[in-house]
């Protein structure tokens, strides 16, 4: 149950900040422009990230967030594959804090945050572009 309390506050904080482009807010026309694409693609990461990053099965059996981006890219299986492939690769390699009092735990959102806001994703969204579906 605080896992799905910390996965709600992270949710809302992101929507709070208009940091997504949500399905409503974007033009027909505008899902083929490949800034979109890109953005979706790291916002699905974002998604795998947090999920992985839980590895709760109540999150995943209850929440329908990747496969929604599954249905509104225009990316192959195989994109979905890499990407998701990085983004647990990414959650493991997460470490714990070294502060005595957080008692190991990782700071699993605040990384995600981060690495959805890094140059770093951007470069490797970039790549996806060969599972581009025109």
């Amino acid at each position: 149950m605080k896992n799905c309390r910390c996965l709600v506050f992270a949710l809302s904080i992101l929507s709070l900040t208009n940091c997504s482009i949500r399905p409503e807010q974007i033009h027909t026309t505008d899902f083929k422009k490949t800034s979109v694409q890109r953005e979706l693609l790291k916002e699905y990461f974002l998604c795998v990230c947090i999920t992985e990053g839980f590895n709760n099965k109540e999150i995943a059996e209850q929440d329908i967030s990747q496969a929604v981006y599954f249905d509104i890219t225009r990316y192959s299986p195989d994109a979905f594959q890499e990407v998701k492939d990085y983004a647990k690769r990414f959650v493991e390699a997460i470490e714990p804090s070294p502060i005595v009092d957080l008692g190991n735990k990782k700071p699993i959102i605040l990384d995600c945050i981060g690495k959805y806001k890094s140059k770093d994703l951007d470069k490797f969204v970039k790549s996806m572009d060969k599972y581009r579906i025109k």
